[in-house]
């Protein structure tokens, strides 16, 4: 307002001076008061450009601002792409990690669904050994039982045949002795001759209980011949026994070897099915391996993907900023041209009225002269 009215008084100030040469109006104001008015839009277009030099000022203020938040802005968004560029380098490590993790749980429960089957064939396979061990045991037990009782038969066999030899035995032991007595007793009696001789009645004794040993030892040759016989037709009998015993422990041993060979076929399938277990195992230990390292880059993944974020944010904030520093730098410097603008007005005004004011003083003069 005092600029605006300060204004208008150094307007009708010039415009009263200007008149005076063609009409006799008096001078609104006199040069005293046009030189105070002047001096003092001097001091207010000095205070406009103090103004503007301050609007300057903060102008250059907000756009080394704005160069800073834009410099900000540009490093911010190059940390944002190094950091999205490592987030996605390790999402796709995590993808290949994910692949690899699958390939272990496919190879494992692979290994472990082979394994499985030839656990149960072993089973089925022990179970048809158990079947032959327990048949070869049955008949290996028949065959023992039928040779225990083939022996008692044997021994019966043997006792006849070795009574019946030593009966035999006795029988040719006694002949001899009764030959023996009965040829002592021809000598003693002449061969019959003289059979009342005096030796000859203590052999003629001899001679008859040697007869009778003989026939008592005869007798039993008798019952001894019946009991060898009996031997035999017992031996006889037990002769297609013995045979199916030969048979079943052949087919004892058959069942065994079979047992030994389902067996060794079931601890070569177990051996293998340890093995794909094992194997499995192992590739349990990558798979544990393996989820760990997938936590880790999982963390990391989240890791860089909000700092990348946090980043990108932190730089369209910067850009934001720059733009909001670079219109005040703008409006500054229209509000700086303005004033610059208002102070030229200021000082060309008064030194328009200074002048008009020393042209009026100089025409009186002239006219005068």
């Amino acid at each position: 307002m005092a600029a605006g009215s300060l204004l208008l008084l150094l307007a009708a100030s010039m415009h009263s001076s200007s008149s005076s040469s063609s009409s006799s109006a008096s001078v609104l104001l006199s040069p005293l008061e046009v030189g105070r008015y002047a001096v003092r839009a001097e001091r207010q277009s000095k205070d406009y450009d103090e103004k503007a030099e301050r609007q300057i000022a903060f102008a250059t203020d907000s756009d080394n601002s704005a160069t800073s938040e834009r410099e900000l802005a540009a490093k911010e968004e190059k940390r944002a792409r190094e950091s999205a560029y490592l987030a996605a380098d390790i999402k796709s490590r995590i993808d290949k990690i994910l692949e690899a993790g699958r390939d272990q749980v496919n190879q494992a429960t692979k290994l472990k669904a082979k394994a499985g089957r030839l656990q149960e064939e072993a089973a089925e396979i022990l179970k048809k050994a158990s079947l032959e061990k327990d048949d070869a045991g049955s008949l290996k037990e028949k065959y023992y039982k039928t040779m225990d009782t083939y022996g008692e038969a044997v021994k019966k066999i043997d006792s006849a045949t070795q009574n019946a030899q030593a009966i035999l035995d006795q029988m040719n032991a006694q002949s001899l002795v009764l030959a023996q007595i009965a040829t002592e007793y021809g000598v003693a009696t002449d061969h019959g001759k003289n059979p009342d001789a005096s030796t000859a009645e203590a052999l003629r004794s001899q001679l008859l209980q040697a007869q009778k040993d003989l026939a008592a030892i005869t007798a039993k040759k008798a019952q001894a011949n019946e009991d060898t016989a009996t031997a035999r037709k017992l031996a006889d009998e037990y002769q297609p026994m013995i045979i199916q015993a030969e048979k079943d422990k052949r087919e004892s041993d058959f069942h065994f070897q079979t047992f030994a060979q389902l067996t060794h076929q079931a601890d070569v399938l177990q051996n293998r099915a340890d093995a794909l277990l094992k194997r499995a195992d192992s590739t349990d230990g990558l798979i544990d391996v393996t989820q760990e390292n997938l936590k880790k880059k999982r963390e990391q993944f989240e890791h860089y993907k909000n700092r990348a974020q946090t980043e990108m944010a932190i730089s369209l904030q910067a850009e934001d900023k720059e733009a909001e520093l670079r219109k005040q730098a703008r409006e500054a410097r229209l509000r700086a041209a303005k004033l610059s603008d208002e102070a030229r007005r200021l000082r060309a005004l008064a030194q328009k009225g200074v002048n008009n004011v020393l042209a009026s003083a100089k025409e009186p003069e002239t006219q005068e002269s």
